[in-house]
């Protein structure tokens, strides 16, 4: 009997405590409905790849309805979901602390630009940003001809062969783009090392989605036993070594100036020449090097490879849009073969609103989540100090400012720049974190669209698009595209 009463106070006073430290206090955005004692809103993120995409793109759609900003609790902990646009560039900009969440990715990817803390992230985005200038850029244009060719080459062999998989192919050639412009590595030849990288990134994210679902797996005394652990640190080696194995190499072609009388590397200072120049001036250590190369190759080459792949989807489920982007083509190449050149890029405007529209309604990483270390006024309310917030680019890509035709797939929203939302195309985040190689992916996959339509009539079917939660959005069905020769 005693027991059982200490037992009922304990809890009441449990429970107490929880309804008295969350009561919604003045100045506070509404709660997402389902909020549960004890465990708040935990149960959103458990279970199933597939369910946690779904309840994210509720909890997006909840918070646009509800005004653009909600709360949910995660246990004992107050968390904030922003949609509105101009409140998600205020937090963007006020809090570069990134969520202990990306700690799980820390242990691959060190202090990279996306890991990495606000201080860290600071130096280290002012170091590097010269590798993206538009000149640097410009240099590599030959290289995306060349592997958008290759890519063509590749796909042959499906032509006829109805809805196919294409996605190794496509993401083989983002990684050997990358490997090749930011690191001065040829791989298109050496596919096991291709097929080896691309598998390993694959199965680390998928550990570390199942860190961020798995609350147990979150506490590192118990993540440290498991066999997950020990699968995660034996990927980590590989690909540690693998990424060791190109800067020894690089350095060491910079050190005989085998890399000088290179005609394609004298053109430009690729990312890794720049970072070994700052590792001579002992601004980066060799250590901060490897962990910018693994940065560079993941966000690199997944997010693009796959907003190809959905590109094509779509247009092989809009003949009418893929018309016009060919017509487009045609009339800026003729019946030419030739590459892409600088001054082309400009005139693939409506291209570029396929891109654009294909990356709004599908956000690669669709939220960013941010530590709120000091309180943060919003135009109606205020986030609290020592809590967190996830900005859901999802939702910033899919709020209500876009029109009422916000979820249909309408590239030609693009081409009147004056009509295009402040602040509301985050599909390469938002604020003082955003992506720095946005005008590489929009490049390269203008020039990979280029190609492959003068080549190849692309089919599709949209509707059967389906995805799953991997840190970034991937596919679990619908990926499928279908090639024809053009006649």
């Amino acid at each position: 009997m005693i027991i059982l009463t200490v037992s009922l106070v304990i809890i009441i006073a449990v429970l107490g405590s929880w309804m008295l430290f969350y009561r919604h206090y003045k100045d506070s955005p509404p709660f997402h409905k389902g909020l549960l004692p004890i465990i708040g809103h935990s149960y959103l993120f458990m279970g199933d790849t597939t369910s946690i995409w779904r309840n994210l793109k509720n909890l997006a759609q909840d918070c646009t309805d509800k005004g653009g900003v909600l709360q949910i609790i995660m246990g004992f902990k107050r968390h904030y979901i922003i949609t509105d646009p101009k409140d998600a560039l205020t937090v963007a900009n006020a809090c570069l602390q990134k969520h202990f969440v990306y700690s799980f990715g820390s242990r691959w990817l060190g202090n990279g630009l996306i890991t990495g803390s606000g201080e860290i992230w600071k130096r280290h985005r002012k170091l590097l940003s010269p590798s993206n200038s538009p000149q640097i850029l410009n240099t590599y244009l030959g290289i995306f001809n060349e592997n958008s060719r290759q890519l063509v080459t590749d796909l042959a062999p499906m032509v006829g062969e109805g809805l196919k998989d294409l996605s190794f192919h496509i993401r083989k050639m983002a990684m050997n783009t990358i490997f090749r412009t930011a690191f001065g590595v040829y791989t298109n030849e050496d596919e096991n090392f291709t097929k080896a990288y691309m598998s390993a990134v694959d199965e680390i994210l998928t550990i570390i989605t199942k860190r961020f679902t798995r609350v147990w797996l979150q506490i590192d005394f118990i993540y440290n036993l498991t066999s997950i652990k020990k699968r995660e640190d034996e990927l980590i080696r590989i690909v540690n070594e693998m990424s060791n194995k190109i800067i020894a190499r690089k350095r060491s072609e910079l050190a005989s100036g085998v890399a000088a009388a290179n005609e394609t590397d004298n053109k430009y200072q690729g990312l890794l020449d720049l970072m070994l120049k700052l590792a001579k001036e002992d601004a980066l250590t060799d250590q901060e090097i490897r962990e910018e190369v693994d940065t560079a190759i993941m966000a690199g080459f997944d997010t693009s490879s796959w907003i190809l792949v959905y590109v094509l989807v779509n247009l092989g489920s809009f003949p009418e849009v893929q018309d016009r982007a060919y017509n487009e083509i045609m009339d800026v190449f003729g019946d030419s073969d030739r590459d892409l050149e600088k001054e082309d890029l400009s005139k693939l405007v409506y291209t570029e609103a396929v891109l654009k529209e294909t990356m709004r309604l599908y956000t690669m990483g669709p939220v960013s989540l941010r530590h709120i270390e000091e309180d943060v006024k919003l135009k109606n309310f205020t986030l609290k100090a020592g809590t967190d917030c996830s900005i859901s680019l999802f939702g910033i890509n899919r709020h209500t400012v876009w029109g009422e035709d916000v979820n249909e797939f309408k590239p030609e929203r693009w081409l009147d720049p004056q009509k295009i939302p402040d602040n509301a195309f985050a599909a390469f985040s938002i604020g003082k974190r955003s992506c720095t190689g946005r005008a590489y992916a929009l490049t390269l996959m203008k020039i990979n669209l280029a190609h492959l339509l003068r080549k190849y009539k692309i089919s599709g079917d949209v509707s059967k698009l389906d995805f799953k939660f991997n840190f970034i959005i991937k596919p679990i069905s619908g990926s499928e595209i279908g090639l024809e020769y053009r006649k």
